[in-house]
């Protein structure tokens, strides 16, 4: 069998063809750029070389004319061109300057503001101060939390208003919001404080005034005193005489009867040796008792005020005659009715 290349003898010349032609059309294309490329040189080359004229026409007067090279021309268009960026680089620049300068000074400003409205609210705190001290001196309240303050706190609040001054006033770089955090809450502190103090005096106020409320301190009638409070002589004829634990007040029957101070009646009815009685208590360890009565209005649970009428002057139980026997206790002991009213 004859090899291969000698059943196709014509395939290596074919291959050799086809190359040598590839080749030539890829070196035809190249020269054609070349050419193309070169001409383009040549006409940006007599573009510079040649002359330009320039003519300026004013309305009035003479006109000029300026001869120069394109290369000239090209040459001023970019020195202009640099020159206009660059300017317009610089502006910016200031620019920028200038608005953060600006932004600054107005926040310097607004610090300042800041600072003298934290200032005022410092003062306020001080005064309010000064006001807790001459309302707990009008309540004459016996003692508080908040009475005796810490030596050196006045001293230290005016060392906080000048850091803090020294610190609104310094430049925005060396802000130190730290410090500025420390201020803020060391008011916030204040602030809670006089709250809290004054909470305390509003419940001493409201507890002082039930107490007042509570405290026995009219006359239960307008009728004459008969008997003092204390040791006296039995009215029934023994011969060891006995403590009396209030007043007898003499009066007419069915005189009225008022409560001497506001309470919750407890006890309503017949007591022995007291007859038809009313029993208050009035809280603050106080309670009151009004024996003898006839015609009573008021029962068990009910509020009474002071002078409210609970009953009338009668004769009833271990009497000798129409009269009103009243007595006060104070945690648990009879006192004199004596020392609560005039």
């Amino acid at each position: 069998m004859p090899p291969f290349y000698a059943q196709q003898p014509s395939f290596f010349p074919r291959c050799a063809l086809c190359t040598y032609t590839k080749q030539t059309a890829e070196a035809a294309a190249q020269y054609d750029r070349m050419k193309k490329m070169g001409k383009k040189m040549n006409s940006l080359n007599r573009f510079l070389s040649d002359r330009v004229d320039i003519i300026l026409m004013p309305r009035a007067g003479a006109s000029r004319k300026f001869k120069l090279t394109g290369l000239t021309l090209v040459v001023l268009v970019l020195a202009w061109l640099v020159v206009t960026l660059g300017a317009l680089w610089l502006w910016s620049r200031a620019y920028d300057y200038h608005l953060t300068k600006a932004d600054n000074e107005l926040m310097r400003v607004k610090m300042k503001l800041i600072s003298d409205e934290l200032e005022r609210g410092r003062n306020y705190l001080a005064l309010t101060q000064t006001t807790e001290k001459q309302m707990r001196q009008m309540l004459g309240m016996p003692g508080g939390k908040f009475i005796n303050l810490p030596k050196g706190l006045e001293e230290k609040n005016r060392q906080e208003d000048e850091r803090a001054k020294k610190l609104f006033e310094s430049d925005l770089k060396d802000f130190d919001t730290e410090e500025f955090e420390k201020y803020i809450n060391s008011m916030q502190e204040t602030a809670q404080e006089r709250l809290a103090s004054f909470q305390e005096i509003a419940w001493y106020y409201a507890n002082r005034r039930e107490g007042l409320h509570s405290t026995p301190s009219i006359r239960p009638s307008s009728a004459r005193i008969s008997s003092g409070f204390g040791y006296r002589r039995d009215l029934f004829g023994n011969a060891v005489g006995h403590m009396h634990n209030g007043l007898d007040f003499a009066g007419k029957p069915d005189s009225p009867i008022v409560v001497t101070a506001d309470g919750v009646v407890r006890h309503t009815g017949w007591v022995n040796g007291y007859g038809q009685a009313v029993l208050v208590d009035h809280g603050f360890g106080y309670s009151t008792l009004y024996a003898h009565a006839t015609g009573i209005k008021v029962k068990p649970g009910d509020v009474v005020r002071r002078g409210q009428q609970i009953a009338f002057m009668g004769t009833t139980g271990r009497s000798t005659g129409t009269h009103l026997h009243y007595e006060v206790w104070k945690d648990g002991r009879p006192v004199n009715p004596r020392d609560y009213f005039k």
